[in-house]
C-alpha cells in the first residue's frame, strides 16, 4: 500500500490551476452511502486502517502558518462494502486512519465509490464544519488534479464563480 509523502516545495506540487475538468463516473442510483467521521459498516473494525487499499491521492488545506490540514485518502473493499478511508498528518500524533464513509460494493464500482464518497464526505464536512475547498493538490494516486479538481467543484460550485469572475476582470486591465 502506497505511504503518501508530503511535499516541501512547489516544485514537487503536481499541476493544480491549468488541468481540464474531467469526466466523472455518473453517481449510480440508488447509492446508499453513509459518511462521518470514524463511519464503519456494522461489524467492522479495523483500528490501524485497512489491510490493504489502493491509493486515491493527497490534498492540503492551509489556513496559517500554525493551522493546516494534510488528509491522503484511500478506498477499501470489504465483504460487502466499499470504505473510504483518511491517513491524516497531525504535528502531534502524525499519520493516523479514520474511516469516513462506506457504500455497499453490490451499488458501486470501486471509483463510482471513491469519487462520490469523498463528494459526499466533503459535502457533510462543509456543512457542518465550514470546510472550504482545499488549497492544495499535494500527491496524484488514483484520482488525477483533473478528478480531484472536478470533485471539489461539484461539492464548492461557488469556487468557479469566484474563479470565472476574477478571470474576466483580469481581462479588463
Amino acid at each position: 500500500m502506497k505511504r503518501p509523502t508530503i511535499p516541501m516545495s512547489a516544485e514537487q506540487l503536481p499541476q493544480q490551476r491549468i488541468v481540464p475538468l474531467a469526466d466523472l463516473v455518473d453517481r449510480p442510483v440508488p447509492f446508499d452511502a453513509v459518511v462521518g467521521w470514524d463511519e464503519k459498516p456494522d461489524g467492522v473494525e479495523l483500528p490501524n486502517g485497512p489491510r490493504n487499499a489502493d491509493y486515491l491521492g493527497q490534498v492540503e488545506w492551509t489556513w496559517s502558518p500554525m493551522h493546516n490540514r494534510i488528509d491522503a485518502y484511500y478506498i477499501s473493499r470489504g465483504r460487502s462494502h466499499w470504505m473510504l478511508w483518511i491517513y491524516s498528518y497531525g504535528d502531534d500524533d502524525g499519520w493516523t486512519w479514520l474511516a469516513v464513509g462506506h457504500v455497499p460494493r453490490r451499488q458501486a464500482s470501486r471509483m463510482q465509490a471513491a469519487i462520490h464518497l469523498i463528494a459526499d464526505f466533503w459535502r457533510m464536512e462543509r456543512d457542518k464544519t465550514e470546510l472550504d475547498h482545499y488549497h492544495w493538490i499535494n500527491e496524484q494516486g488514483d484520482l488525477g488534479s483533473s478528478e480531484w479538481r472536478t470533485i471539489a467543484l461539484l461539492v464548492w460550485p461557488e469556487v468557479a464563480a469566484q474563479r470565472i469572475a476574477a478571470a474576466g476582470n483580469d481581462n479588463d486591465h
